[in-house]
């Protein structure tokens, strides 16, 4: 089975390492001076976002490459915040505003793509009837006990009652040296002194260095690595279809089954009980006593130790399962699941049954193990391919019949082929070739049908149905595909 899809020729695996700042009156002072811009900024373009890109302008375009948002990073939001804060300055001054103009880009960038993803949520409560937006104001459903308005879903906080950012942002553009084993030249900021060793980044690619101060008032430089990678041909494929069933996480296309160990569920399991008891224990106490008597601070902090020890124990054993996945192979392709999908109710399931659909989520964690599997993939130059999910277990492999099934049949008789067909077997090897090869999804072809037909029906060109381009429904690693 040749790869039809286009792969980059280099992985990049890009890490996060934290160390400890040696605090002096220096390094504070300036922090104190970068922090209080950043805030000034963060009103400023929360506030131009709103109004520009707002949802009373949600048929606007609102710029989705790295290009287009630092176009209006600097000949918008800058250049009106110059015009308002500081109108003597025709362009950016670091000694007088007080922050560094790329430390600025960089904080704005990430406000930028934060606000792309609260027009997704708009988009979305806008199509709410206004009987719907009533009843979201009024609380009807027990979801919005701010009564806050429909386009406030997601929305930009501005900072209100001392609330304030924590971290400083600076690109390295080449002036990151690690000086010695505690010493690191940072842009803006020159000598910082670290007190864990840092030799061994010497020779590292260290492309973003970031100040926060914690909440301690202490001070931790984190530094983002990169490191690139050619990629390896991928010889040897393999699709895996997710599972939550009898803590089964991939069923593969080699009809491999692939188990969480009984040993880590039954720690998890057993953390879960304890959490859910003191979280119980809170919920009474709570009707007598003062939120903030010591009583209930120490069981809220048993619960976060609690929770921490039980994402520990899970994480350890998928980063293994994950590196051990790719032993063999140096190609996966799984399906692209978000949390909100994978949450959302299904008409299959009464409550109690959602509710167990949800606790083995929070067990298995999809998410988070295509992390960790992403991750593998770009350290060793391997292919992780995410394809949309659409159909994936109704098609038919290797044919465009569809058969829908309740997700409590796992196996079945085909009424195309007479073929016994297993469910989760079915959809490892539609997700496999899927992947390899876009145009083959039923998605795609599916759409591609309706606007011929439509065109035969002689439907006018600006109202056929949308194209979709094959490379939309796949996600490669070390690859960002662009939608429009």
């Amino acid at each position: 089975m040749s790869v039809a899809v286009q792969l980059p020729v280099k992985t990049e695996y890009i890490r996060v390492r934290r160390y400890r700042l040696a605090a002096t009156e220096k390094l504070a002072q300036k922090f104190e001076q970068n922090i209080a811009v950043e805030n000034d900024l963060h009103q400023y373009a929360v506030k131009y976002l709103e109004k520009t890109y707002g949802y009373k302008h949600l048929e606007r375009l609102y710029p989705s490459t790295r290009t287009d948002k630092m176009y209006v990073i600097k000949d918008e939001i800058e250049k009106r915040y110059l015009a308002e804060r500081y109108p003597k300055l025709k362009r950016w001054d670091l000694e007088k505003i007080g922050l560094h103009s790329q430390a600025a880009h960089q904080f704005l960038m990430g406000l930028m793509t934060n606000f792309g993803e609260y027009r997704k949520v708009l988009k979305k409560a806008a199509k709410m009837t206004d009987q719907e937006k009533e009843d979201y104001r009024n609380n009807i459903h027990g979801n919005n006990p701010q009564h806050r308005s429909w386009y406030r879903k997601g929305s930009l906080a501005y900072l209100r009652n001392g609330k304030s950012h924590s971290t400083i942002s600076l690109p390295s553009n080449g002036q990151i040296e690690v000086l010695s084993a505690h010493h690191i030249k940072i842009q803006d900021y020159g000598d910082l002194q670290t007190i864990d060793n840092i030799k061994h980044l010497k020779h590292q690619n260290i492309v973003t260095s970031k100040i926060k101060r914690k909440g301690d008032g202490t001070f931790e430089l984190q530094l983002v690595l990169k490191d690139q990678h050619r990629r390896r041909k991928p010889t040897k494929k393999i699709g895996a279809d997710w599972n939550m069933k009898d803590n089964k996480i991939f069923h593969t296309s080699e009809n491999q089954r692939i188990y969480l160990d009984s040993k880590i569920s039954i720690k998890a399991d057993k953390y879960e009980c304890i959490i859910n008891d003191l979280k119980s224990q809170r919920s009474h106490l709570e009707k007598f006593l003062n939120p903030n008597c010591q009583r209930l601070v120490k069981l809220t902090e048993l619960i976060r130790y609690c929770n921490v020890r039980r994402t520990n124990i899970l994480t350890e054993a998928y980063r293994h399962m994950a590196k051990k996945l790719f032993e063999g192979h140096n190609l996966i392709a799984i399906e692209q699941l978000d949390a909100k999908e994978m949450r959302r109710e299904s008409t299959a399931f009464n409550k109690v049954g959602n509710h167990a659909k949800n606790r083995k989520l929070a067990k298995i964690k999809p998410y988070e193990f295509s992390q960790l599997l992403t991750q593998v993939a770009d350290r060793e130059g391997k292919t992780l391919i995410k394809v949309d999910s659409y159909k994936t277990s109704q098609v038919e492999y290797g044919t465009d019949y569809q058969e829908k099934h309740d997700p409590s049949d796992r196996e079945w008789i085909s009424k195309y082929t007479g073929k016994k067909i297993n469910r989760d077997l079915n959809a490892s090897r539609n997700i496999l070739a899927w992947a390899i090869n876009p145009k083959k999804h039923i998605k795609y072809r599916e759409r591609q049908a309706a606007i011929r037909k439509a065109k035969k029906a002689g439907v006018e060109e600006a109202e056929l149905p949308k194209g979709i381009k094959p490379n939309w429904l796949i996600e490669v690693n070390s690859k960002k595909n662009r939608k429009h």
